[in-house]
């Protein structure tokens, strides 16, 4: 099979790519396009129909505000309400399938981005490394990229699952899924080298947030919820760190890799917000509630 040829200049063999089969058809620009609309006005449509229903483990979270008899015995039709729309045995297998897939998937694009980076440092040095100037990592890795790429249209599942369950799906979370699409196909298609620590960030932090969604599915109530979000924060905080390091470091990137950089900027400035938004009204100091 012939070799490609992507916008950086780099070569790669798809032989050597899982799933090479749709890498024409998935870095079509047309298709993240297309899917990312569909998805969209789909999840609109479902919204409408739906009401607002507190997750089995958000009730009993929020339940611990509570401090008298009336009060906690609100809490308990929260969650014997949230227990009855929660998911059948069938249901349950799925997405517990689900989440431990995507965070040992995670878990080995993290371990194996990591070492390439570290190697390339050893034997290029640290800004070579940085800037991937000899393509060794994205030739060596453009296989964890691709299939990193793919699993953002497999992470959409994420929103359907929460609108099988009868609850509304976030304007966050159907930003934070079509936005992570179309950066990802920007980085693929001209080949940046800013995704390496898109690809490292996100996959650590994807290996501890499906790893706890698997446990609340089998039913299990891990603490530490909000600190997953705050390291998800912490991690588009850095990604800004990285942004501004390629765009002002000289000959690291092409004009249009550059260029590039600013439609990623585009999505991570709001998705910041939202996030911080979203994380003040969840886990900032609760309001005392009066007794009955």
């Amino acid at each position: 099979m012939a070799q490609i040829k992507l916008p950086a200049g780099t070569a790669v063999n798809l032989e050597n790519v899982p799933l090479h089969q749709f890498y024409h058809l998935s870095l079509h620009p047309a298709t993240p396009v297309v899917i990312v609309a569909v998805y969209t006005l789909v999840v609109q449509y479902l919204n409408s129909s739906r009401g607002k229903t507190l997750s089995r483990i958000e009730a009993k979270r929020q339940g611990l505000q509570y401090a008298d008899d009336n009060q906690m015995e609100k809490c308990k039709v929260a969650v014997d309400k949230a227990k009855k729309e929660s998911s059948g045995p069938w249901m349950t297998a799925f997405i517990v399938l689900h989440n431990l897939a995507l965070a040992a998937f995670s878990y080995w694009c993290a371990t194996n981005y990591t070492a390439a980076f570290a190697q390339t440092v050893r034997e290029e040095g640290l800004r070579c490394a940085y800037c991937d100037s000899n393509h060794t990592i994205w030739n060596n890795m453009f296989k964890f990229n691709y299939l990193f790429y793919l699993s953002k249209y497999y992470e959409l599942i994420d929103t359907f699952i929460i609108l099988a369950k009868g609850r509304k799906a976030t304007f966050l979370q159907t930003y934070h899924h079509a936005g992570a699409i179309t950066t990802m196909w920007v980085g693929c298609y001209f080949g940046s080298p800013q995704l390496i620590f898109y690809v490292v960030e996100n996959s650590i932090i994807h290996t501890l947030m499906y790893s706890y969604f698997a446990l609340t599915a089998m039913g299990y109530s891990p603490p530490g919820k909000k600190y997953l979000t705050h390291l998800q924060i912490f991690q588009f905080l850095i990604g800004l760190v990285f942004i501004a390091l390629y765009i002002t470091l000289p000959g690291c990137l092409t004009p249009l890799q550059r260029n590039l950089l600013f439609v990623m900027l585009s999505y991570l400035i709001p998705l910041i917000y939202l996030f911080v938004d979203f994380s003040i009204k969840t886990y900032g100091k609760k309001k005392k509630v009066k007794t009955i």
